[in-house]
């Protein structure tokens, strides 16, 4: 009887082994497949109101979103149907909150603080490097003391002989244009160009002589031939969004791909790789040649950026725990870039895109020039402290920025399970309100700075117009005093400020450009009476560059109708 009572318990020590392993490999593979399905449906941000999943990896934007630059458009067009708060499915089905209200956000930015979302800084480290603009924490914070000296505002107005002699080679370069391409009409219809390629090359050089003493000479250069460095950065730039399938492959899921792109020997990768070197490497130079003009006491020659920093990095109240070795020096090279050359032109194109609609384009033109031409404003090419402290084309570039802000959206990632305030109730599913949403560690929150500096009811029923005048003082004679904005606007412009490392320099930079064009030129639109106007697309590429509508494979674009003006 015991015999048969013990047959009948036997375990099957083959079967216990095959169970065991079947359980694991349900629990490695079925399990985060089961929750990769169903974590949209049952994560707590399902509460809120928000588009459904489209794709299964996409989620509910598509692949066009985050390849082809689209995120800004589509971004805008789910705000417009659900509101400034609601929910998503992000890349790889992760449920994310996108959040518009100026409360959230400043929590967001300035109280806790967030760090930056892992996927949009992978991208900007493979196509950049590191720096200034991907470092995070106490890393940030040592290399941004170090780079403060070389951005006070004395160190800016020394930067204005370099200003002034770029942007006088650009007038040269557009007189050029004007005489080479000879169109017959010029005199009444103005010539027609590209200006985005222009600003670029003014920016360039502006950047390049000012940010690390290297001459790009970008405006002297009537060929195709450039830098290679010049090359080299806009091969990086370029392939953030190519629109290929190892382009999405990459954004999707990061280093893996990279590092199977590199095995498979995959164009793409290998020209990416190739123009990383060279930006490395001549970075690398420009650091050793800053530290030798250092080590020389040759303080004179050596007012750039980056010889501003090697000096303050060797100062001996730094401690040496703080100070940023040559690697670090190195990587900004390609943050100066981004920083002073790529929104600098991309946000001045855009002010040139204000200045050519219609009426009140030329309207614009005409307050900008006679500012240039008053007392006021005499002796402005020589002195920039006149420059900048003219008020209407102060006012016009802070409208620039709010209007046309080159960086258009950022991705948050929360640090903790936290509880966002909102400034204003919002609906839920269920049809009941909430002030405060609820996000977990991990949360990807989404953030559009253009939705906040255009929203009416901050900004009041004209924020979605150009208008300088909303920041010009009370007694000046294009005031209006109609512009009201909201008390909210002075706690946004606090969660921002703390963005613009480099905002004194462009804007430095944007107003020596600006004025030169205004006081030399007439600007028009590109299309002549009767023709269809052509229509501008802001594509994401970190920045937002002006492209074409339906062309923006063919790159930056920023088409006008520019008219010499008699001296």
């Amino acid at each position: 009887m015991t015999s048969a009572a013990g047959a009948r318990f036997e375990v099957d020590v083959a079967t216990l082994v095959k169970a065991t392993l079947a359980l694991g490999l349900l629990s490695v593979f079925a399990l985060p497949i089961l929750k990769f399905i169903i974590r949209p449906y049952t994560h707590p941000l399902r509460v809120l109101n928000g588009p459904k999943s489209k794709h299964w990896y996409w989620g509910s934007w598509d692949k066009a979103t985050y390849v082809n630059g689209q995120f800004e458009r589509n971004f805008n067009e789910t705000i417009k149907e659900y509101g400034p708060v609601f929910s998503l499915v992000g890349l790889g089905r992760k449920p994310s909150l996108a959040v518009c209200d100026h409360r959230a956000v400043s929590k967001i930015l300035l109280q806790t603080p967030y760090s930056r979302h892992a996927r949009a800084n992978g991208i900007l480290r493979r196509h950049v490097g590191r720096g200034l603009l991907t470092e995070q924490g106490p890393t940030h914070r040592r290399q941004r003391k170090i780079a403060h000296p070389a951005f006070t505002a004395n160190a800016v107005f020394d930067m204005a002989p370099v200003f002034r002699e770029k942007t006088d080679r650009l007038v040269t370069r557009l007189h050029n244009h004007i005489k080479t391409l000879a169109d017959p009409s010029a005199a009444t219809h103005g010539t027609k160009l590209n200006i985005a390629l222009d600003l670029n090359c003014v920016a360039l050089d502006i950047i390049g002589s000012a940010g690390f003493g290297y001459e790009f000479n970008a405006l002297l250069n009537t060929s195709q031939e450039s830098t290679e460095l010049e090359r080299a950065f806009a091969s990086c730039m370029h392939m953030i969004s190519t629109g290929t399938l190892y382009a999405a492959l990459r954004v999707a899921f990061g280093e893996p791909i990279v590092t199977i792109g590199r095995l498979l020997r995959v164009k793409e990768q290998a020209e990416l790789d190739k123009a990383r070197a060279v930006v490395e490497s001549v970075s690398a130079d420009l650091v050793r040649r800053a530290k030798k003009n250092a080590e020389e006491g040759d303080s004179s020659s050596a007012r750039d950026v980056l010889s501003l920093m090697v000096r303050a990095n060797v100062a001996e109240d730094v401690k040496p725990t703080q100070r940023l070795s040559d690697l670090e020096l190195q990587q900004m090279v390609p943050v100066f870039m981004i920083a002073g050359h790529e929104t600098t032109s991309t946000a001045t194109s855009w002010a040139c895109y204000s200045m050519i609609q219609g009426e009140r384009g030329l309207e614009l033109q005409t307050r900008l020039r006679e500012e240039l031409n008053s007392a006021q404003a005499a002796g402005w090419r020589d002195d920039a402290h006149v420059l900048d402290a003219l008020p209407y084309l102060d006012s016009f570039v802070r409208e620039t920025l709010r209007f046309h802000c080159p960086v258009r959206q950022m991705g948050r990632e929360a640090p903790f399970d936290d509880v966002l305030p909102l400034s204003r109730p919002v609906t839920l599913k269920d049809g009941t309100k909430t002030d405060k949403i609820r996000v977990k560690k991990g949360d990807i929150c989404f953030l559009s700075i253009v939705w906040l500096n255009t929203c009416e009811e901050l900004w009041g029923p004209d924020g979605r117009d150009f208008k300088p005048e909303r920041w010009l003082p009370e007694d000046h004679p294009h005031y209006e005093r109609g512009l009201q904005m909201d008390p909210s606007v002075k706690e946004l412009k606090g969660v921002f400020s703390h963005l613009l490392t480099f905002g004194g320099v462009s804007i430095m930079e944007m107003k020596y450009i600006l004025s030169a064009l205004i006081s030399n030129f007439d600007l028009l639109p590109p299309n002549l009476p009767g023709e269809d106007a052509v229509k501008i697309m802001s594509v994401t590429q970190i920045v937002a560059h002006p492209m074409i509508e339906g062309e923006w494979e063919k790159g930056l674009a920023m088409p006008v109708r520019i008219r010499a003006r008699s001296a």
